[in-house]
């Protein structure tokens, strides 16, 4: 004999949320992994710490900072 099981809606959507859930909670955590592995920068040295001081031109930095902006798309 064959048992016909059924399923309601209910309990078919709460399934498919909680398998989806499941599937972006995996997927979140390779891309996280994949992260540690990386080298910083083009060589993979840290910067030295603590930073040098450098004197900044006000008009410099603003005109940069502006130029930027509307480069990168803000």
């Amino acid at each position: 004999m064959s048992d016909n099981k059924q399923i309601s809606r209910k309990s078919f959507i709460k399934g498919m949320g909680t398998s989806l859930a499941g599937v972006a909670v995996a997927g979140t955590f390779g891309g996280l992994l994949s992260g540690c592995t990386a080298q910083t920068g083009a060589s993979g040295d840290a910067a030295p710490y603590p930073f040098k001081y450098k004197k900044l031109d006000p008009a410099k930095a603003e005109k940069r900072g502006y130029d930027t902006y509307f480069e990168k798309g803000g």
